[in-house]
């Protein structure tokens, strides 16, 4: 990830660099995944003093290259104005296949497994949702499993794109070889 800070008054802009291995993404009600990233990605303004005498700079994110795995965890708990942690169950159109794009050129994941979360805050159930390890991602009629606990039952990504938008938390997207 590269970070470009810019003075709002001179201009002058410090570049620096981070590896992540997760993206934590607010949830964009409604929205899909290619939505919240880019909310991410969006300037944001920050209090900064410059050299110049400036105060504020504004802050940009983008990628300097793409993993081989995106790792997002969308942020399903927030604190409440009395600081009690509440979970939200807003529906995210979880996609299929994202195009994202980086400074070294775009590319295209496939959803390979998600992670679902299922309760309140004190308590809950995970249950995982993944591709058959001898299916290929790119196929549409792909053969999916969910993990419940002992239990191991067929399914499909596009079923899962579809019954876990209330409770996904974590999604894995793997690459595409080009």
């Amino acid at each position: 990830m590269e970070y470009t800070r810019t003075c709002k008054k001179c201009g002058v802009q410090s570049v620096r660099q981070e590896q992540f291995t997760n993206l934590s993404l607010d949830l964009v009600p409604g929205g899909c995944i290619e939505d919240m990233i880019e909310k991410y990605l969006l300037e944001v303004e920050l209090e900064y003093s410059c050299e110049c005498g400036g105060k504020s700079s504004g802050q940009t994110l983008t990628f300097a290259s793409l993993p081989k795995t995106f790792i997002i965890h969308l942020k399903r708990f927030c604190y409440t104005p009395s600081f009690n942690l509440q979970k939200i169950y807003d529906p995210v159109q979880i996609q299929r296949d994202i195009v994202v794009s980086s400074k070294m050129g775009g590319g295209c994941f496939s959803l390979v497994s998600a992670i679902s979360h299922s309760g309140s805050t004190g308590e809950g159930h995970y249950i995982c949702d993944s591709i058959d390890p001898e299916d290929c991602p790119l196929e549409p009629t792909d053969h999916w499993l969910t993990f419940n606990d002992s239990t191991v039952l067929k399914t499909s990504g596009w079923d899962v794109c579809k019954k876990r938008q209330e409770l996904a938390y974590i999604l894995f997207y793997r690459r595409h070889d080009v």
